[in-house]
């Protein structure tokens, strides 16, 4: 008569029940890498004047100029959403646009003490070149974090997570100086 119960038959059965395992638990992970946030109402109730900080471009592209603007925040509208808003009108002064003539502005979501920027598609073929990307990054991340008190900002294109701008890494997000 045959045993079924010997050591290589029970260390066969866990190895399968194991493999079982692991196949169901990395089964039920999502399938991309969408981000869906709960975001916390940040908008207002009633109308009121702010001052936003605006981060344009240095007319010889080496760094930003700031340009204070006060306006007026409508009822459920954001500080952060505002902020870019104003950004793609332009700069009133001496400072160089940042975001394309006519392009629409990047929405922005906020949850706990991090905002999500997601860019427009069309933003990812801009063709700025490596000093362009980086001071649209940076210009957009440091204008959204002097609205408010937020220590970081992550970048989605088109709803997805971005990996880059062109030439600009953006795995990481960008963190409020301190």
């Amino acid at each position: 008569m045959k045993r079924y119960l010997t050591v290589w038959n029970i260390l066969g059965l866990l190895i399968l029940l194991v493999g079982a395992g692991l196949y169901l638990y990395v089964g039920r992970r999502p399938a991309s890498d969408v981000v869906n946030l709960d975001t916390e109402k940040a908008s207002i109730a009633e109308p009121r004047q702010v001052e936003l900080r605006l981060y344009f471009a240095k007319p010889d592209a080496s760094g930003f100029i700031i340009e204070k603007r006060k306006v007026e925040l409508e009822p459920g509208q954001t500080v952060y959403q505002r902020a870019l808003d104003e950004l793609v009108k332009g700069p009133l002064k001496t400072g160089e646009p940042l975001l394309p003539a006519g392009a629409p502005a990047p929405t922005v979501f906020v949850s706990g003490r991090s905002a999500y920027v997601d860019l427009p598609k069309s933003y990812a073929s801009l063709g700025y070149g490596t000093t362009g990307e980086t001071l649209l990054i940076y210009g957009i991340a440091n204008t959204v974090l002097d609205q408010g008190p937020l220590d970081e900002v992550w970048f989605l294109i088109g709803g997805e997570p971005a990996k880059t701008l062109g030439h600009l890494s953006l795995v990481e997000p960008i963190r409020r100086k301190r």
